[in-house]
C-alpha cells in the first residue's frame, strides 16, 4: 500500500492535495504523509469494491479527468518545495538519541567494572 500511495499521489489531484497539506502545513515527514495517503486510498478502494464501480480520477472540484491531466495538475499545483523536503529529511545523530549523547558527554556510557550479581540458587 505504501508504494501504491506514492504512485497515486503523483496522479490523483485530491490525494496530492492531501499529501501537499500534510507536508507543508502540518509538517509531516514523507513516510508519515504517505501512510496517511495509503489509508485514504484503501478507503476509496473498499468503497469502489462495495459499490461495484471503477475508480474515477477527479480534480479537487469533482471534475472527472484522465491520468495525463492528473499528472499535469499535480505537477503544476502540488509540488512540495525542495527546501521543505530537505527540512523534513534533516535528522542528526544528536536529535535522534539526545539521552545517549548526553550520557557519553558525561562519561557514564561505559559498562560498570563491578562483578555481576550472582543469581539466587
Amino acid at each position: 500500500m505504501f508504494l501504491s500511495a506514492d504512485h497515486a499521489r503523483k496522479i490523483d489531484p485530491t490525494l496530492a492535495a492531501r499529501y501537499h497539506r500534510l507536508m507543508t502545513v502540518e509538517g509531516k515527514h514523507h513516510n508519515s504523509a504517505l501512510c496517511h495517503i495509503a489509508t485514504a486510498l484503501l478507503t476509496r478502494i473498499a468503497a469502489c469494491l462495495r459499490s461495484d464501480t471503477r475508480y474515477q480520477l477527479q480534480d479537487v472540484d469533482g471534475t472527472p479527468i484522465t491520468e495525463t491531466e492528473g499528472r499535469a495538475i499535480v505537477a503544476d499545483r502540488y509540488t512540495v518545495p525542495a527546501a521543505t523536503r530537505a527540512a523534513r529529511r534533516s535528522m542528526t545523530a544528536t536529535s535522534r538519541h539526545p539521552r545517549r549523547n548526553e550520557r557519553a558527554e558525561k562519561g557514564v556510557d561505559q559498562r560498570s567494572k563491578a562483578p555481576p550479581v550472582p543469581l539466587p540458587a
